[in-house]
């Protein structure tokens, strides 16, 4: 049973956890099913012997939810898990107090009523039942937050939640725009988001004949294919955990490689990026990477062999060159 402030919520025989992360206590449940979209997590979901779903689908008695950070994400996940429960199933959320938990239980409540919390561990769970009494005007506003949305004066489309979501990420554009034209062969962008540098390559660099990305967000990968619709070059879609390595090696590797685990920040993430890349690299290879200044990759890109440079650098990014010998 879950302890709650009401006393114990009932365990049902079928259940969907949304944002899915394994635990030991979830092996008793008698049907679970998880969806998660970031790679590394769906990849523990499996390992911990948990059924993952493409989509979620169906209607559920009981939905767990553990949400992202984003805004629109989160509200855009209420209003999903509404329209897949049950008529009176319950909707279970936990959240860390740093990241709102306190100001989405007040959201949650302005759709669904009176709803239960409770407090430990520096988080917050709070649950809340499915009449038909929740309020429809706030679904609808919720349900837009997650509908895909083209960014301004761009052809770009994105979706809440992934990575830039809302404008196109300065970084990457500082990097795009420092792209030689001389790049060439087999390519590959990692953690690519919904495609930016792609597009930018491609368009860039004639010589590029062929491009992978590999993005651990499968939200932002199917926004990428939309977004690189355009290009005839052979482009390869790749849902996959960076940090696990790569099946090839390439000529061309460009990437803003991201630095947080959740809202922590997590420089050995943006390390074994670059490891990855430089173990990836065919000999001559050449490597392009957008960094904030801060941020100490030089040092492992002399400790991997590669040869560097710095091209170029404002008040907050700086852009490295590195070349396999």
């Amino acid at each position: 049973m879950l302890p709650f402030t009401n006393g114990e919520l009932p365990v049902p025989s079928r259940a969907l956890f949304i944002g899915a992360d394994p635990h030991a206590d979830l092996a008793t449940w008698p049907e679970i099913v998880g969806w998660q979209p970031l790679k590394p997590r769906a990849n523990a979901w499996e390992r911990g012997g948990f059924t993952l779903v493409d989509k979620p689908t169906g209607r559920w008695p009981m939905i767990l939810m553990l949400p992202g950070k984003s805004r629109d994400e989160t509200l855009a996940w209420f209003a999903m898990a509404h329209d897949l429960l049950e008529p009176g199933g319950t909707l279970l959320v936990s959240m860390a107090n740093t990241a709102g938990a306190g100001r989405f239980e007040k959201e949650l409540a302005t759709a669904a009523g009176n709803i239960s919390s409770l407090q430990k561990h520096k988080c917050r769970a709070f649950h809340a039942k499915a009449p038909s009494e929740w309020n429809k005007e706030t679904l609808t506003e919720w349900r837009k937050l997650g509908e895909r949305r083209v960014l301004p004066d761009s052809q770009f489309t994105t979706e809440a939640g992934i990575f830039s979501a809302d404008h196109i990420d300065p970084g990457s554009r500082l990097l795009a725009s420092h792209f030689p034209a001389s790049l060439r062969g087999k390519a590959a962008d990692l953690g690519a988001g919904w495609g930016f540098l792609t597009d930018a390559a491609l368009k860039r660099c004639p010589g590029i004949t062929s491009i992978d990305l590999f993005e651990a967000d499968a939200r932002a990968l199917d926004c990428a294919r939309l977004n690189l619709a355009q290009h005839d070059c052979g482009i390869g879609f790749h849902w996959h955990d960076v940090t696990t390595g790569l099946p090839e090696s390439y000529d061309t590797i460009v990437m803003n490689p991201p630095f947080h685990t959740g809202q922590a920040t997590d420089v050995d993430l943006g390390r074994a990026f670059l490891r990855v890349a430089a173990k990836s690299l065919n000999r001559g290879g050449k490597l392009h990477l957008v960094a904030n200044r801060q941020l100490p990759y030089e040092a492992e890109l002399t400790a991997l062999g590669l040869s560097w440079r710095k091209v170029a650098e404002d008040s907050v990014f700086k852009i490295l060159s590195a070349e396999r010998r």
